[in-house]
């Protein structure tokens, strides 16, 4: 009889322990709100690879946690975080530093396709671009069609002249172009093949804002309408803006930069390793004349 009950009194003794041990362990993986990167730091690599089975258990183990929550809110911002390129065309403006000041006040960049006359007006506007990290694109050096689009050898000439001009100031020889009222349907396929042929990039857009025309804060619903059709689509917008001077375009650009921002969209600028979005001829394309003249 006094032996049963010591062999009793030892059984109660080892499950006391092995409870305490799995409270411990269950205790120690429950990281609440410890520094989990000092653990795991102190910890140092893993052995092995955690199993597939053992993953479903581990997320349960770190939920609620400082590294849970970090996983989760990666994940939730990646999620929805949304890519648009906007682009200035005809600039460097005397309103340009303003534009720039606005931009990065929205954390936002944004690509300038510049003229060859207007970057030698504000060189040290065109040098801040480039040090903030701002896109630096060619628009060419008369932005006349009738003399940007008399051949194909004149459209490149005056690609050729811009990129020098640029790369003198800024040191940078870029390749990103855009013709004067875009590629179609001035830029025939002739055209286009010999730019290419001497490494330049064709960039259109997705987006016309119609600032150029519109000239009032109404290019700001424009945009913002056209950007869910692009998405349903499937496409990266890219807009069409202008660096005009005492323009709508700057005035009411904060208030779309707000409405980018608060739908989780990143501005970015566009370079050179990047496949351009170009207007397709598909044998549309045709020599400009006087009475196809834009007032853009």
């Amino acid at each position: 009889m006094g032996k049963g009950r010591k062999m009793l009194k030892w059984r109660e003794v080892a499950i006391l322990t092995v409870a305490a041990l799995v409270i411990f362990i269950v205790g120690f993986a429950n990281f609440g709100d410890r520094d989990v990167s000092a653990e795991a730091k102190n910890m140092g690599p893993p052995k092995k690879a955690v199993a597939l089975e053992q993953a479903s258990e581990l997320k349960k183990q770190i939920k609620g946690s400082n590294l849970g929550r970090s996983i989760d809110e990666k994940a939730s911002k990646q999620a929805h975080e949304k890519v648009v390129y906007l682009t200035f065309d005809d600039g460097p403006s005397p309103d340009v530093n303003k534009l720039m000041d606005t931009l990065n006040k929205y954390h936002a960049k944004a690509t300038f396709f510049m003229l060859a006359p207007n970057i030698k007006k504000h060189p040290e506007a065109v040098k801040r671009m480039a040090k903030e990290g701002f896109g630096l694109g060619l628009h060419g050096v008369t932005h006349d069609p009738n003399k940007f689009y008399r051949s194909g050898k004149s459209a490149l000439h005056e690609m050729e002249q811009d990129q020098k001009v640029l790369e003198d100031i800024t040191g940078i020889k870029t390749h990103m172009v855009r013709t004067p009222y875009g590629s179609f349907p001035y830029l025939r396929e002739s055209d286009r093949s010999l730019m290419e042929s001497h490494g330049f990039k064709i960039w259109d857009w997705d987006i016309d804002s119609e600032d150029w025309e519109l000239k009032s804060r109404q290019y700001v619903p424009k945009v913002i309408n056209s950007l869910n059709s692009i998405e349903k689509a499937g496409r990266t917008p890219v807009i069409l803006l202008h660096d005009h001077e005492n323009s709508a375009t700057l005035k009411y650009l904060p208030e779309l930069l707000s409405y980018l921002k608060q739908h989780h969209y990143k501005m970015k600028s566009l370079d050179d390793s990047m496949k351009p979005v170009t207007f397709q001829c598909h044998n549309r394309c045709y020599a400009y004349s006087q009475k196809h003249k834009s007032n853009r």
